[in-house]
């Protein structure tokens, strides 16, 4: 298995967690700040060191971070960041959805804990995240756990990072989201109707909760989990064995009948909202999308799956498979805060709405898929032109999300002094932000290099 895969998964040596399980933010003090030299290009440009702002402006700010004490609360948002690299700076619209993300998060009303799992690229010549990146997301609260560099960069290595958070120990729930989402109301009320000491809701929620999306049954944008050190072994046990059975098989080094570990019988299916399928045949099966179906579903057997408007609950059956407790359509809504953008013309007759937009995304009218914006490909708001005078604020697919993007950002680029030049978007930014990161999906090709397989078909 690759080092790096090793990181991910976990071991008693791993500088990411205590041996508690409890986890602690790198030091900002111990990681050489001072010796980092700028070498010109885009780190000189944007990167600048926390000495070189306003000291009176960060003292006053760096107040915003001693509200939120260590472990203050039962739950914990994370996302993880990979491929950073200080002359590459397409990074940064992951990073900045990060930050709008979490800001939206505590205005809306949060109580949880914010972390971020950073990986530094391979190529780059740093050893820690870039100091303003640092500055920044401290100033929201935002913790920061910096993993080691991988051997080689990848978007199928990096979507690993994600499991991370079954192991985050410290906290009731932990609920993940991309860096390419934001929030469009207050995510904690997921967390609530999960937990049965938060007796101000009914716990109508499983602790481990995924969401299918058009055709796959589990879409890792966004998924909450209960850390354990036991859930942990178990993920770390799935992959090993994935590794080992890997090396007895030809490219692309899955089996797409037992898939993580499980070979579907009869009555026995995985569904999406259009589909039905009962092989490991669908989006990212191979990879983040299909592990996490498959350890939430079949090995914690504890579960609660959107799939458009119904909610299902899976307890552990019979036989060691999960039965289905309960399909309820429904569920969320009453629940769910205001939205501070409608989007897909959710808002308007179904019949007019197809009028105006023939790709029907009306599935998602409805929480939680409401409850986000979840900029895929190129709809990402670093990706496209903007103009705040010619751009639309409404609920035409994502446009109005697309708008609180940038309306946020330019916000928080005056309030943290990040020198941002929101109305020169198009002029100054859009073609440092054009290039892709890592790709946009765990590629089939990348297999050998995370499973540590010495590879010549590719």
């Amino acid at each position: 298995m690759t080092d790096e895969l090793k990181t991910t998964i976990g071991s008693s040596s791993s500088r990411s967690f205590s041996a508690a399980g409890t986890i602690r933010a790198v030091d900002t003090q111990q990681h050489g700040y001072n010796d980092i030299v700028s070498r010109g290009g885009v780190y000189n440009q944007f990167n600048q060191t926390s000495q070189a702002k306003n000291k009176q402006g960060i003292a006053v700010k760096s107040a915003m971070m001693k509200e939120i004490p260590e472990s203050s609360s039962p739950y914990a948002y994370a996302w993880i960041m990979g491929g950073v690299h200080e002359d590459k700076f397409v990074y940064k619209g992951f990073l900045w959805t990060i930050l709008i993300s979490a800001n939206l998060l505590r205005k809306l009303g949060s109580t949880a804990d914010f972390w971020v799992y950073v990986r530094l690229s391979s190529q780059s010549k740093l050893s820690d995240l870039p100091l303003e990146d640092r500055r920044v997301l401290e100033l929201l609260g935002i913790r920061v756990l910096v993993l080691d560099k991988p051997r080689k960069d990848s978007f199928a290595l990096m979507v690993y990072d994600k499991f991370l958070t079954i192991n985050m120990t410290n906290y009731k729930r932990v609920m993940f989201l991309d860096s390419d989402l934001i929030p469009m109301t207050n995510l904690d009320y997921i967390f609530h109707l999960s937990d049965p000491d938060y007796t101000l809701l009914p716990t109508l929620l499983k602790p481990n909760f995924i969401i299918a999306t058009r055709e796959e049954p589990c879409n890792t944008g966004m998924f909450m989990v209960e850390p354990s050190k036991d859930a942990f072994q178990k993920y770390t046990n799935i992959v090993n064995l994935q590794k080992k059975n890997a090396k007895t098989l030809s490219y692309p080094y899955f089996d797409f009948q037992e898939g993580w570990g499980h070979r579907f019988g009869q009555g026995d299916y995985w569904e999406s909202i259009r589909k039905k399928g009962n092989r490991w045949k669908f989006h990212a099966s191979h990879s983040d999308q299909g592990l996490m179906y498959y350890f939430t579903k079949y090995v914690q057997q504890e579960v609660s799956i959107a799939i458009g408007d119904r909610i299902q609950n899976w307890k552990r059956g019979s036989g060691d498979l999960p039965e289905k407790e309960s399909d309820t359509h429904d569920v969320l809504a009453q629940y769910q805060g205001d939205l501070l953008r409608v989007q897909y013309l959710c808002d308007i007759d179904p019949e007019e709405a197809l009028k105006r937009d023939a790709d029907d995304n009306r599935w998602a009218c409805t929480p939680p898929y409401n409850s986000i914006a979840h900029f895929m490909g190129n709809t990402k708001p670093w990706r496209r032109r903007f103009n705040f005078r010619r751009d639309q604020d409404d609920s035409y697919r994502q446009f109005g999300a697309r708008y609180l993007w940038f309306l946020e950002l330019d916000a928080l680029s005056k309030t943290l002094d990040m020198g941002l030049d929101i109305k020169r978007w198009n002029q100054k930014y859009l073609n440092l932000m054009k290039d892709e990161l890592l790709g946009g999906k765990a590629e089939y090709k990348d297999q050998a290099d995370i499973l540590g397989i010495s590879d010549t078909n590719t």
